[in-house]
């Protein structure tokens, strides 16, 4: 998305912080930045982006209008499929391999029909074992706030369900529970009091996400709050975290695979 979200995730996959990133194919940051990662041990995966308009031309609405189309099926999937085409292609081309593994921005890939094109397109583009898919499942037992539940569980009602079964019936690989979700605010404080609840929460095979940046960006209305998740992911927080709940950062897709 910008120069600043990859200069933070840059950091934090040199460090060891980070098992994944999930790159927007379609912009121009991707194809200037994606060398950087070159030699670290991340996965790199395809975030489906059909919400933000970036630099080139291709389908996107606002998330509010997609979620609509989709749940009312008015979205044509012959333009969706080409949309994930035109992504995958220029992932491709520009990584120079495969996605290790397919997300959607703000979830867009477990929507009604762009869940079924995506899984169609897997299927006819790559061999087994297909890229792993990532799942939007949340974790029952939580003490965080209420408010931040029915976020996590509004996310999972979008089609998780519904995802896992395409997944499990064409032996794609999920994660198990998705755990990172709240809502940006709170500064750096805020950030490892939630951290720390995620992590004690994690089971093998679930995932956090996060949102770093490194640096100030004036046209990003979460820029402040992706500069302290930088901050504390970049941090000793994370290590005393980690060792307080024994866990640790898988750095493979072998992880989610259960290998």
């Amino acid at each position: 998305m910008s120069a600043v979200i990859d200069a933070g995730i840059i950091d934090l996959a040199s460090e060891g912080r980070l098992s994944a990133t999930s790159c927007m194919s379609r912009g121009s940051a991707f194809r200037r930045d994606i060398h950087l990662l070159t030699g670290l041990q991340i996965d790199k995966g395809l975030h489906l982006n059909l919400t933000e308009a970036l630099d080139e031309r291709g389908f996107f609405q606002p998330l509010p209008t997609l979620i609509r189309n989709c749940f009312t099926r008015r979205i044509d999937p012959i333009v969706i499929e080409r949309e994930i085409d035109h992504q995958l292609d220029a992932f491709e081309q520009v990584a120079s391999q495969t996605p290790d593994y397919v997300d959607g921005h703000q979830h867009v890939h477990q929507f009604p029909i762009v869940r079924d094109c995506l899984i169609k397109i897997m299927r006819r583009r790559y061999a087994s074992p297909l890229p792993w898919v990532r799942a939007t499942r949340s974790p029952r037992r939580s003490r965080i706030s209420a408010s931040l539940r029915l976020k996590a569980f509004v996310i999972e009602c979008l089609g998780a369900h519904a995802l896992q079964q395409l997944a499990d019936g064409c032996a794609i690989a999920t994660n198990r529970h998705l755990l990172g979700v709240y809502d940006f605010s709170g500064g750096e404080k805020r950030y490892v009091e939630l951290l720390d609840e995620w992590v004690r929460l994690a089971t093998p095979q679930d995932l956090i996400m996060c949102h770093p940046a490194r640096g100030p960006d004036e046209g990003d209305v979460l820029n402040a709050q992706r500069c302290a998740e930088h901050a504390i992911l970049s941090g000793s927080e994370v290590s005393r975290v980690l060792a307080l709940h024994h866990a640790r950062v898988a750095l493979n897709a072998s992880s989610i695979r259960g290998v």
